[in-house]
């Protein structure tokens, strides 16, 4: 699973940057948040290199949802 490189999701630019990073079972880039003028970066996973889990179980992150209860499901 990873992130397209760019997207508009609830009227905010998002684009992914370089340099990608690794940290125990996930890639990790910055990406740049439009705010009005305002540039800002944060880090993102940008792809799971094993499963993730949720309370000890296996579960699916979804990169978008409709919803916060919608972004993991069980599996």
């Amino acid at each position: 699973m990873s992130l397209k490189t760019e997207q508009i999701l609830d009227s905010f630019f998002f684009s992914e940057a370089e340099p990608k990073i690794y940290t125990t079972g996930a890639f990790l880039v910055p990406m740049k948040i439009m705010k009005g003028e305002e540039e800002r970066y944060i880090w993102v996973a940008w792809e799971f290199d094993d499963d993730p889990y949720l309370d000890g179980k296996s579960c699916k992150a979804n990169v978008y949802a409709d919803s916060l209860a919608n972004l993991i499901q069980a599996q």
